[in-house]
């Protein structure tokens, strides 16, 4: 029945735009695939991700079929304005593998809700913010490159956005996370009492901090309160926590802009992946990060991006990253882009081999049809050309660094892969 559902989604939309309320109705998405082969081993293709590092970079480095398809409906407009919208977002992902892709997580393959809520826009004591609840994808703030969500608060909630006060913007936000992991490690929803780490979530932002001609701050504050069982309690899975985050925004930097963000984290905020609190962390354990990232297009035909991470998680690792994508535009629809990027992961805490100072080093060079010069232009078609090479430590831990393929390239220290991407937005 899901997979009628999802063959329903463009009929639906398309029935809304031809309808009496075909201004009301949004549809908006986002979608990644590819396909491709890794040399020298053979087999399918693999990604090259450092163990321990949060994220990878992307350019010819994905491995999976990933989409979000959002729609929004304007449910009810008051003779002053006031309106009451809905937004929705269904996605999916598989291991781009074959024709059929059953989307039953049996197979690999999953299908879930990422956003479905309800904002309240106009209400005049708002002064220009909005009253919203349900689920959402909150603030976000992520390197593109990486797709690293470093500043995310998403979830289950209700708040006040975009209040202006003066010359500043004030929200406020109460969220309600439970959050177990699978097999992999990654994040899954918890139900009921099942779930290890269930929290509510505070959150305070104050935007628009102005600093003239060099852009503008923005101050957030989250407070994580366990909320527990007594088994959870006997674990020590009861503890709080909290984070702070500072980020400087400056438009108009070499045609783009810059983003710097400096976090804090402690207790069960600590691993600074805020919509996934941690009951289980100490409340004096604690990280912090910066975050920088640039993007330029300083003519039309040169574009790119720049990012570098450090992470501190104290008596535990530090994490640190760079890399840069430049991007050149010969025509309206033709680019030739390339992606290198360095990760080094230093532990301080496991065995003697666990404590080795791994390192990756990835490059992509990827001749590319877009809908346009700009570096943001979408959708785009590529084929790519992939090399990565790692240290001993690496390869010696978890199988190597190729996403888990329980030692695909042996002793070896470096890999290739080639194969196509398109990636697009609407």
């Amino acid at each position: 029945m899901r997979h009628k559902t999802i063959k329903l989604l463009p009929i639906a939309a398309a029935l809304a735009c031809i309808s009496g309320t075909a201004t009301a109705f949004e549809f908006h998405g986002y979608l990644r695939a590819g396909g491709g082969s890794t040399l020298d081993q053979g087999g399918g293709q693999v990604c090259f991700q450092l163990p321990g590092a949060y994220t990878k970079y992307r350019l010819g480095n994905e491995c999976e079929t990933y989409a979000e398809l959002g729609f929004g409906q304007e449910l009810f407009e008051g003779k002053d304005g006031v309106k009451f919208v809905y937004n929705g977002m269904l996605a999916y992902v598989t291991n781009q593998q074959q024709d059929f892709e059953s989307l039953d997580n049996d197979a690999g393959n999953q299908f879930a809700l990422r956003q479905n809520y309800i904002e309240v826009k106009g209400l005049p004591w708002m002064n220009g913010g909005s009253i919203w609840g349900g689920k959402r994808y909150y603030e976000r703030n992520d390197v593109h490159m990486t797709d690293f969500y470093y500043w995310d608060t998403s979830g289950y909630g209700i708040g006040a956005l975009g209040y202006k006060a003066g010359p500043v913007n004030l929200s406020f936000a109460i969220f309600r996370n439970g959050v177990g992991s699978n097999d992999a490690g990654f994040p899954q929803g918890g139900t009921g009492n099942n779930s290890e780490n269930t929290a509510t979530r505070f959150d305070f932002r104050v935007g628009g901090i102005g600093l003239g001609e060099y852009g503008d701050l923005t101050v957030g504050l989250q407070f994580n309160v366990a909320d527990a069982t007594e088994a959870q309690e006997a674990k020590g899975q009861d503890n709080n926590g909290s984070a702070f985050t500072l980020q400087h925004f400056w438009g108009g930097v070499l045609g783009g802009f810059n983003k710097l963000a400096l976090q804090y984290g402690k207790g069960s905020a600590r691993s600074l992946s805020l919509a996934y609190p941690n009951n289980g962390q100490d409340e004096g354990d604690s990280t912090w990060r910066i975050v920088e990232m640039l993007q330029w297009q300083v003519t039309p035909q040169f574009s790119g991006m720049f990012t570098a991470v450090y992470q501190d998680q104290r008596d535990n690792y530090k994490w640190f990253s760079i890399g840069v994508r430049p991007v050149w535009a010969f025509n309206d629809y033709f680019k030739l882009q390339g992606d290198l990027g360095y990760d080094r992961v230093e532990p301080t805490v496991g065995d003697a081999n666990n404590q080795r100072t791994r390192s990756l080093t990835k490059f992509t060079i990827a001749p590319t049809l877009a809908a346009g010069k700009g570096f943001w232009s979408r959708p785009e078609i590529r084929v790519f050309y992939t090399y990565a090479s790692w240290n001993d430590a690496a390869r010696d831990l978890w199988g190597g660094v190729a996403g888990g393929t329980g030692g695909r390239f042996g002793s070896d220290t470096n890999g290739s892969t080639i194969g196509f991407q398109v990636e697009g937005w609407w």
